[in-house]
């Protein structure tokens, strides 16, 4: 869609009166009314990115005081750390010690490495799931065996898939996202999948999941171009997450989504207070 076309629907929806929901595909930024919305998937790092990096940093230290016998690395990092400017102390720590900087970000290019392959298996399970819904081709039988534990799962638990990469937002909660795939089971129950390349499930990916149901109850789902697809007739009733770089790949399913969702919507209010704190210290 070119951009006099998205000035049309614009225009129309302003008429309307009506909030315009749009996403820049190629920012990766979701908008509504021309402003920016929270990215769904971001939400969820309140719960780890720090202590990710803390953990990273450690381990960093203790590599390095064991294996380098640097011996007054772990006096450094943590002089560093109460340091004012813990990211200046950090910067000049890992300039002194380059092998500091190889430990402290190894976990980062272990997960880069594995990035590419993850996409590419995301690609082909957005494919397999357009196919089902009778909106592409089929994958070839190589592409199935890589995700065959999905499909038999699939085949034995799902009674249609409803939508595939749709958009969705909650203009209460300022948040936005790209839904992997949303289906309707056997029982009749409505779900959110969420597909991961890692190897375990976390509670971050059901705080995601949460966000997503949130948004489609609130609002429905939407085309990459801001369309209005459509309102499901009742509310999201499962949470449903595949891991595909688990040792058994299995989706994992949550069928208590009011707390889920009470969850994702403290996650919420914790990132945006995050987010306050960061300005006034002038982190941000």
């Amino acid at each position: 869609m070119n951009t006099n076309q998205l000035i049309v629907i614009f225009l129309n929806k302003m008429k309307m009166n009506k909030d315009i929901y749009l996403f820049d595909s190629k920012e990766h930024i979701h908008t509504l009314n021309g402003k920016s919305l929270t990215g769904t998937s971001s939400i969820g790092n309140v719960l780890a990115k720090n202590l990710t990096w803390w953990s990273a940093e450690l381990a960093a230290v203790e590599c390095l005081e064991s294996g380098e016998k640097i011996e007054t690395i772990r006096q450094e990092y943590e002089e560093a750390v109460e340091s004012g400017n813990k990211k200046e102390a950090i910067d000049a720590l890992q300039r002194k010690y380059p092998i500091f900087k190889k430990a402290r970000f190894a976990h980062f290019n272990s997960r880069n490495k594995s990035a590419k392959s993850g996409t590419d298996l995301h690609e082909i399970l957005e494919r397999w799931v357009k196919s089902e819904m009778g909106k592409g081709k089929n994958i070839d039988i190589t592409q199935a065996e890589l995700i065959k534990p999905f499909i038999e799962w699939s085949k034995e638990n799902v009674k249609k898939f409803i939508a595939s990469e749709a958009h969705c937002y909650s203009k209460e909660l300022w948040v936005g996202g790209i839904v992997d795939a949303v289906v309707e089971l056997n029982d009749g129950t409505l779900a959110v999948i969420d597909f991961k390349s890692s190897k375990a499930v976390y509670i971050t990916h059901y705080i995601q999941t949460s966000l997503y149901a949130i948004e489609i109850d609130e609002n429905g789902l939407f085309s990459s171009d801001g369309e209005h697809q459509m309102k499901l007739d009742k509310k999201i009733g499962a949470l449903i997450v595949v891991a595909f770089g688990a040792e058994v790949v299995k989706p994992e399913i949550r069928t208590q989504i009011d707390k889920y969702k009470k969850g994702a919507e403290a996650a919420v209010l914790l990132y945006r207070l995050m987010d306050l704190d960061a300005l006034i210290t002038g982190k941000k």
